[in-house]
């Protein structure tokens, strides 16, 4: 809040800034971001100031009272300079905790065309990403039995899903230990989710039986 009232009227909190108060990025920036629209005025020492000649009202927001960019418009401001991997874990954030969307960001970009670093959003908006370990350790045990590579954090049916396989039609969503009470509990729930239509593997699934459960997979993805 300190640094939008010293950049004056009209200033939001943008670019990484609002990314961490928003939660589509996890690291926070060692100075404050804010846009500012006007493109004249002094420096501010501590403050990277983001000069542009206007800010449409759709792009603004509030938080906690704190004038903020608003979800879409921190996704155009962080496209040129993030990562691959930092952009498509933003994109995925902003979805699971705000509910923004491809529809949502590609009205942005028709308000503000000649931003830099479109491509790169879009191709973010649809890439697959890996968010934990345990997804990151199914991929490599798909990978040491041979078995086809599925989609990762997609977008199926207006729900994002862990892992697709869409020529198979097969859903897998790996499930954390860590919300469950006890581990026989956590265990027994996920084995009367298998039981049923729903496909999930746990921690122990993946790391400690993972022959049986490449083999199970094996026999999903390859049913007459």
């Amino acid at each position: 809040m300190a640094a939008v009232l010293a950049c004056g009227e009209g200033a939001v909190v943008s670019h990484r800034s609002a990314a961490h108060l928003l939660g589509v990025l996890r690291t926070r920036p060692a100075k404050p971001e804010v846009t500012v629209p006007t493109t004249a005025g002094r420096r501010r020492p501590g403050i990277v100031i983001h000069r542009v000649k206007a800010l449409h009202p759709h792009d603004t927001s509030t938080l906690d009272g704190i004038p903020i960019a608003t979800v879409p418009r921190v996704l155009i401001d962080l496209a040129p300079s993030a990562t691959p991997s930092d952009l498509t874990r933003a994109c995925h954030e902003a979805w699971v905790r705000h509910g923004t969307g491809p529809d949502h960001v590609e009205a942005c970009i028709a308000r503000n065309p000649h931003r830099k670093g479109i491509a790169r959003l879009r191709h973010a908006l649809c890439a697959d990403v890996t968010l934990s370990a345990l997804e990151d350790r199914f991929v490599a045990l798909l990978r040491r039995h041979g078995l086809p590579l599925p989609r990762t954090n997609v977008d199926r049916d207006g729900d994002k899903v862990d892992c697709h396989w869409p020529r198979h039609d097969l859903t897998v969503e790996l499930l954390s230990y860590r919300f469950h009470a006890t581990r026989h509990a956590f265990e027994a729930d996920v084995a009367r989710r298998r039981r049923s239509n729903h496909l999930a593997f746990t921690y122990g699934d993946v790391c400690d039986r993972g022959g049986a459960t490449a083999a199970e997979l094996r026999r999903r993805l390859y049913a007459v």
